[in-house]
C-alpha cells in the first residue's frame, strides 16, 4: 500500500448542532480512484467539501482529515487557499455554474495558475492553452478567447478538468462529473479522469450514483447512508459481492424496471402527436457587420408519431437536436419547414392567442430536468402547482382549485399540506413528484418528459420511473421521454428514437433496437452505456483485483514536479 494523499478517521460533521457525518472513515492513495456512492442527502458532497474546508457557517467538524502528513482540520484559511486548486483540485457537477459566464475560458484556466505560481499573463496563457488541449480543447478549434456559452455541456466539463487540473493536483475530488452528460461525452470524461490519474499519479475521489461508472472506474468504494458509511473496501469485490443489504438495495435500484401494466398495451394506428418532414434551421455566425455564414440545421426532415397511451423515447448525444425538436413540439419554438400536429390540431401554424393553442397546451405539458431550476423560488407549492390551470375553459373558484392541487399531489405521492409549502423545503425527488403534479393537473393526454430523472439518484430515480408507469397504467398518458440514459429508456418506454446529426435515424420496440442496433449512431450509444454487471466482468480478469487492498502496489508512475514550481 502506497502513502496515502487523503485519510479521513472517524470525522464527525454537525451544522448548526443537526449531525451530518457520523464516523466517517476513508483513505485515497495515490494513483487511485475512490468512489463516494450513496443516495441524495447521504453525506457524500459534505464529506468532499469538508476535505476542501468549504462548509457553511455554524458548521463543527471533528476527527482526523489528514492530506499526507497535514491536519486540514486545523490548517489556516490562508493555508487551505494555498493547497485548494494547487494540490488539492475539484471538479464540481455543473460546469456552467462553476464558470464564470463572463470571463473566456483561457482567463480562468489561467487565473489559478497565476496565482499559485505567481507567472506572467503570456506564460500562464500558454500552459493554459497546452493543459486545455490535454483535455481535448485544442486552440485552434477552441481559442482563449471563447466564453462559456459558446461550448457544449460536455466541453463546459472540460474546461472545468483543465481549471481543476491545470497544477497537477495530487488529490482530485470530482463531484458527479458527468450527471448532466450524454452516454458517449460521459465515457470520453471518465476515460480523460483516468488518463489523468495514471499520468500523473493523483489521487482521485470519484462522487457518483451509477454503480456502473463506479464499477467501471474505481479501486476503492466508500458507500454512505445517512452520513454514516455503510460498507468499505475494493470496488468491485464490494459491487460484486453485495454483502450489506443497502448495497444490495443501490444495485437492484439502478436496474429497476416497473411493473407496468401497460407496457403491453397494443398501439392505436392514429397518432395523438404527429410530426411531418420537421426542419430547424438557425442562422450561421456573423462573417461580417451585414453577413452571416451557412445556417445551422438543427432539426433536418424528422417525421414521427406517438400514438395514445404509449411511452415513446428520444435518444441521443448532446447537440443532436432533441431539445430543439421537444421545443418545436411544445409550440414553443416555430419549425422552418414542416408540420406538427397535435390531437387533430395543427398546432405549428397557430400563434399564442388562437383559442386552438390554449386547448393544445392544456392537453400537453412536460416535466423539464430540473425541478428547482422550473419553479419559481418565491411560490409556495400551492401557486407553483395550479399554474396550468389558467388554461381551463372555466375559471375554477378557490375551492375548486384546491380540490384540484390536493388531488394532483395525491397522485404524485404528496401530501395535501406540502401545498403550503416552498421548493427549497423539499428533496430533489419530492420536487421532480411536485414537477408531475403541475404537468397532470389539466389531466393531459401527452406529456414531454426533458431527462426528468438524470439529476436523481438510483433509490428516487426508480420511485420516479414506478410514479411514471403507474400514470400511463392508471391515466392513460403518452410520453415524449427524453433520455441520455438507456437503462431509463428501457425501463420506461415501449419504442425507442435515436437522433444523430438531427435526423432520426432508428426507431423500434425499446427491447429490439438496444439489445440489436443497426446504426452506427445506435450501436455508439449502446456501447458507452454504463453497465454494473459487464464493467465487473471487464475488470474481474485483472488479477490484481484478486489481492487484497494491503497486498496491492501503486502502478502509476511517481509524481513530477510542477513546471515552474521552485
Amino acid at each position: 500500500m502506497t502513502a496515502p494523499i487523503l485519510t479521513i478517521d472517524k470525522l464527525d460533521l454537525a451544522i448548526g448542532g443537526v449531525p451530518i457525518l457520523r464516523s466517517i472513515d476513508m483513505v485515497v492513495e495515490a494513483g487511485k480512484v475512490h468512489a463516494l456512492v450513496g443516495e441524495s442527502g447521504s453525506g457524500k458532497s459534505m464529506t468532499a467539501l469538508t476535505a476542501m474546508r468549504l462548509l457553511p457557517h455554524g458548521a463543527d467538524a471533528a476527527g482526523t482529515l489528514r492530506f499526507g502528513d497535514e491536519d486540514l482540520l486545523t490548517a489556516t484559511e490562508e493555508r487551505m487557499c494555498a493547497l485548494r486548486g494547487d494540490d488539492i483540485g475539484m471538479v464540481f457537477q455543473e460546469p456552467m455554474t462553476a464558470l464564470n459566464p463572463v470571463k473566456t475560458i483561457g482567463e480562468q484556466v489561467a487565473e489559478g495558475i497565476r496565482w499559485h505560481t505567481g507567472a506572467n499573463r503570456p506564460d500562464a496563457e500558454a500552459r493554459a492553452a497546452h493543459m486545455l488541449e490535454r483535455v481535448g480543447l485544442p486552440r485552434a478549434r477552441f481559442p482563449l478567447d471563447r466564453y462559456p456559452h459558446e461550448l457544449s455541456g460536455g466541453q463546459r466539463q472540460r474546461v472545468v478538468i483543465a481549471i481543476a487540473c491545470a497544477l497537477r493536483p495530487k488529490l482530485l475530488i470530482a463531484d458527479e462529473p458527468t450527471t448532466a452528460l450524454d452516454v458517449v461525452l460521459q465515457a470520453q470524461i471518465l476515460d480523460l479522469l483516468r488518463e489523468l490519474v495514471a499520468e500523473d499519479g493523483m489521487g482521485l475521489v470519484l462522487i457518483s450514483h451509477d454503480l456502473g461508472v463506479v464499477a467501471g472506474m474505481a479501486d476503492d468504494i466508500t458507500i454512505l447512508r445517512r452520513g454514516e458509511v455503510q460498507e468499505a473496501g475494493h470496488a468491485v469485490g464490494v459491487l460484486r459481492q453485495q454483502k450489506h443489504p443497502y448495497t444490495q438495495q443501490l444495485a437492484e435500484a439502478s436496474a429497476h424496471v416497473p411493473q407496468w401494466a401497460g407496457r403491453t398495451k397494443p398501439a392505436d394506428h392514429w397518432g395523438l402527436l404527429e410530426v411531418q418532414s420537421l426542419v430547424r434551421d438557425y442562422p450561421g455566425p456573423r462573417t461580417g457587420l451585414f453577413s452571416r455564414g451557412e445556417p445551422f440545421r438543427a432539426v433536418d426532415n424528422v417525421s414521427f408519431s406517438v400514438p395514445p397511451g404509449r411511452s415513446v423515447g428520444l435518444v441521443g448525444q448532446s447537440g443532436c437536436g432533441k431539445s430543439t425538436l421537444a421545443r418545436i413540439v411544445l409550440a414553443l419554438d416555430k419549425p422552418t419547414a414542416g408540420i406538427v400536429s397535435f390531437d387533430g390540431m395543427e398546432t405549428s401554424r397557430l400563434n399564442d392567442h388562437d383559442a386552438q393553442m390554449a386547448l393544445a397546451r392544456r392537453e400537453m405539458q412536460v416535466v423539464f430536468q430540473d425541478p428547482y431550476g422550473s419553479f419559481n423560488p418565491r411560490q409556495t407549492v400551492e401557486r407553483l402547482v395550479a399554474e396550468p390551470l389558467h388554461l381551463e375553459e372555466k375559471p375554477l373558484s378557490r375551492t375548486e382549485r384546491r380540490e384540484r392541487i390536493a388531488f394532483a399531489l395525491e397522485e404524485v405521492g404528496m401530501p395535501a399540506d406540502a401545498m403550503r409549502r416552498y421548493p427549497h423545503e423539499f428533496s430533489g425527488g419530492q420536487r421532480q413528484r411536485l414537477a408531475i403534479a403541475r404537468a397532470i393537473i389539466t389531466r393531459p393526454k401527452l406529456v414531454v418528459c426533458d431527462e426528468p430523472v438524470s439529476a436523481l439518484d438510483v433509490s428516487i430515480r426508480a420511485q420516479i420511473l414506478d410514479l411514471f408507469a403507474k400514470l400511463n397504467d392508471e391515466l392513460g398518458l403518452a410520453y415524449l421521454f427524453i433520455t441520455h440514459d438507456l437503462t431509463v429508456a428501457r425501463a420506461i418506454t415501449h419504442e425507442v428514437m435515436v437522433m444523430d446529426h438531427g435526423r432520426i435515424v432508428e426507431r423500434g420496440p425499446t427491447g429490439e433496437l438496444l439489445d440489436n442496433p443497426q446504426t452506427e449512431a445506435a450501436q455508439r450509444l449502446v456501447a458507452a452505456a454504463p453497465d454494473l454487471n459487464r464493467a465487473i466482468e471487464a475488470r474481474i480478469g485483472n488479477t490484481m483485483l484478486h489481492l487484497p487492498l494491503e497486498g496491492r502496489s501503486a502502478t502509476a508512475e511517481p509524481r513530477k514536479a510542477k513546471p515552474g514550481a521552485g
